[in-house]
């Protein structure tokens, strides 16, 4: 499903605490594909402030995919899948109580 999808941004939306508002984009060699998984590192590209680097697991499993960070070390979240009509970008929304984050997957 990931194939030639080489391009990942990171959208973050927190309620938690100060709400804020990030974009973070996947470092590009760092971008792993199983037949069942994807997994990449990010860095935050807005706003401009020093961060420590993400990184993100997705996982196909029986009921779906689900999201892993370690900014969330000890869960799993939910993701929808949503394709473009001409399936050259996948756009996964979480489904978070407290946090949002919108995954843009593209060539």
């Amino acid at each position: 499903m990931f194939d030639g999808l080489n391009y990942i941004s990171l959208y973050w939306l927190s309620g938690f605490g100060d709400p804020k508002y990030e974009i973070w984009e996947a470092k590009k060699a760092s971008i792993n594909r199983s037949p069942d998984s994807l997994s990449f590192s990010l860095y935050l590209a807005w706003p401009l402030e020093v961060a420590d680097e993400g990184h993100v697991m997705i996982r196909q499993k029986e009921a779906g995919l689900t999201l892993e960070t370690d900014w969330f070390p000890d869960e799993e979240f939910e993701l929808q899948t949503f394709f473009s009509q001409d399936h050259l970008e996948v756009f996964l929304k979480g489904a978070f109580e407290r946090e949002n984050i919108f995954i843009h997957l593209h060539q």
